[in-house]
């Protein structure tokens, strides 16, 4: 399961982005797979993070966590 489980981690993910919007959505092959948001918030420094059923969340939030220090990177 677990050989498993990797393989299908290395599907490419790609990240679509409004960067002035802090709107960004990751897609596998077309297919919606998360959607993060920092616009749904008026609290500095928070993401809505919205993940579609059956997708590793761990990774998506992990990829949110990269996403916010490219997009501060002085932080």
């Amino acid at each position: 399961m677990m050989l498993r489980r990797r393989q299908e981690l290395r599907e490419d993910l790609r990240a679509q982005a409004n960067i002035v919007g802090h709107e960004y959505m990751i897609e596998r092959d077309g297919d919606k797979v998360a959607e993060i948001s920092k616009g749904w918030f008026g609290v500095s420094d928070t993401y809505g993070v919205e993940v579609a059923p059956g997708e590793d969340d761990i990774l998506i939030l992990a990829i949110t966590g990269v996403i916010d220090a490219m997009a501060h990177p002085g932080r």
